[in-house]
């Protein structure tokens, strides 16, 4: 009856209600090394105007989440799929509010720093050794659940004086000369920092390719 069962790959309990998402770690090849580029998104955004962030966004209909990935580096940057040098998928990040955040790392080719000025206000790199050599600051928010007024407090023990627990999450910054990256930005990068260098011990970034 469970032989079915055997081998199935698991995945988050309500993985179905997330929405998906998806950001590109882009790596460039600069003078001073292998760099990572950051879009400050555009003033004119409903969402989050003039923050730092990754290429990314939501997924479209039924694609994967590398596909959304590279569909969404391709708008903003402007560049061509033969550009994009997928090198891994990262870890996943499931937040807060309901989001799966899936994670690519991959090497951009022959880019001129392009845009789509609807979208992105203005393109830099910070270079990846920077990212490797330094921890984040870190500032812990509490979570709180806050029931609705119509919560139904007479069927749980203790009613209105129920103890819910508080949680905790970290919320990291980085400063690199006048850039503040901070936020799922920010998560997402020291996710990848900790990931490269536990896997590629000894890891040199100018010679980290493809």
């Amino acid at each position: 009856m469970f032989e079915t069962l055997k081998g199935r790959i698991p995945k988050s309990i309500d993985e179905e209600e997330y929405r998906k998402f998806a950001v590109m770690v882009a790596l460039v090849k600069q003078d001073d090394g292998l760099n990572v580029v950051f879009e400050k998104r555009a003033g004119g955004l409903k969402r989050q105007p003039g923050e730092i962030c990754l290429p990314g966004g939501a997924r479209d209909g039924n694609e994967s989440s590398e596909e959304n990935a590279i569909r969404e580096m391709m708008e903003e940057l402007k560049v061509s799929r033969e550009q994009i040098h997928m090198i891994a998928q990262m870890d996943t990040l499931y937040t807060a509010y309901d989001n799966k955040v899936s994670v690519y790392l991959c090497e951009l080719t022959d880019y001129e720093m392009t845009y789509n000025a609807d979208e992105v206000a203005e393109i830099f790199t910070v270079p990846l050794k920077f990212f490797m050599e330094t921890e984040p600051v870190a500032y812990v928010n509490t979570v709180r659940l806050l029931p609705p007024d119509n919560f139904p407090y007479e069927q749980i023990p203790g009613g209105r004086n129920y103890h819910w627990r508080d949680g905790h999450k970290k919320v990291y910054f980085y400063y690199y000369k006048d850039w503040i990256i901070w936020g799922l930005t920010a998560y997402v990068l020291r996710g990848v920092v900790r990931t490269l260098k536990a896997e590629l011990p000894g890891i040199e970034c100018g010679k980290l390719v493809v």
